[in-house]
């Protein structure tokens, strides 16, 4: 149980705590130094790796309010418990990151019609001082992300950051060699660009949680088919399957049961079911019999319709 893990761990998770916490620190100071020197030096590239280091301090910050809000649990107001809490953050992360790395690829093709000067001294330090931190921010979370998903992926934004800093610096270095000014443009749209893969690609499972999606290993259908292949089960509508938050999944179903059965010896063997096929264990199952037909208010006659017709499309048991 997860009071459990925090009981027995408590001095563990007061130091992963502060890890993360000295790495989101690391992270803004870095951000704010990348920002305002790009903005003296004249380099876009070096402001458009600073947004992507904010972008890595943020996904920090959502990990860490993440394990204090989970702490809390669930309570009368919030009976899922917090955890939901991060998926919106990080949506509102992703929202601005995508706006943010917009504009930098509008101001950066207007530099390429009219480069400015760019002071190369000014790019080349401050990345390889980004370089410096996105490496020790690594090593903080290193350990760390070999239990959570979420600081997993800030520690793989890392890595992908100091490869950016890296990029930056070399542009700094032609610069100072060439005086090639396109390069600072240049390298501003290809951070921005993947700023916007890295968005596109971490978006998608966040979307599916706010739209009550199922998980991507299973659905609705393959989750009907194994409730109306339990025995005693005559029937099944009303099926939906949705994750909570990360970690949790949750379905309802109701169960047409076959005549003379018993309803709790039914509902028990389709939940141990659900919990060792499908990982489920939290399931909300209503037990109907033929005769009386759904349990639903006569408003929801329409929709218990056209799950029975969904279920004969997909070769499930139909409802009585």
């Amino acid at each position: 149980m997860p009071h459990d893990h925090y009981h027995h761990h408590h001095l563990d998770a007061d130091t992963s705590d502060n890890r993360v916490l000295w790495a989101v620190v690391v992270n803004v100071i870095l951000t704010v130094a990348q920002v305002l020197g790009g903005a003296i030096a004249g380099s876009m590239a070096l402001i458009a790796d600073g947004v992507h280091n904010f972008s890595d301090a943020a996904a920090l910050v959502l990990a860490f309010g993440a394990r204090k809000l989970a702490k809390r649990g669930a309570d009368a107001a919030m009976s899922f418990g917090w955890s939901r809490a991060e998926v919106i953050a990080a949506f509102v992360n992703y929202v601005a990151l995508i706006l943010i790395s917009l504009w930098l690829i509008v101001e950066a093709v207007g530099r390429m019609i009219d480069p400015p000067q760019v002071d190369g001294w000014i790019v080349v330090w401050l990345a390889t001082l980004a370089l410096i931190v996105d490496l020790a921010t690594a090593a903080l979370t290193y350990a760390l992300s070999k239990h959570s998903l979420n600081i997993r992926a800030a520690f793989l934004h890392n890595l992908a950051d100091a490869g950016a800093s890296v990029a930056v610096i070399v542009g700094g270095v032609v610069i100072l060699l060439y005086d090639w000014k396109m390069v600072d443009p240049i390298l501003t749209i290809g951070i921005s660009l993947f700023i916007l893969w890295h968005v596109a690609t971490d978006l998608k499972p966040v979307l599916r949680i706010l739209m009550l999606g199922a998980p991507p290993e299973k659905d609705s259908t393959e989750v009907r088919r194994a409730l109306g292949d339990v025995e005693g089960v005559e029937g099944v509508h009303h099926v939906h399957l949705w994750q909570i938050d990360e970690r949790r999944v949750s379905v309802e179903a109701h169960l047409v049961l076959a005549e003379g059965r018993n309803y709790a010896t039914v509902i028990a063997r389709a939940k141990d079911m659900l919990a060792h096929q499908f990982g489920i264990h939290h399931a909300t199952l209503e037990p109907e019999s033929a005769d009386l037909g759904c349990a639903d208010h006569k408003a929801h006659d329409d929709h218990a319709a056209r799950d029975h017709d969904h279920a004969h499309e997909h070769g499930a048991h139909p409802a009585h």
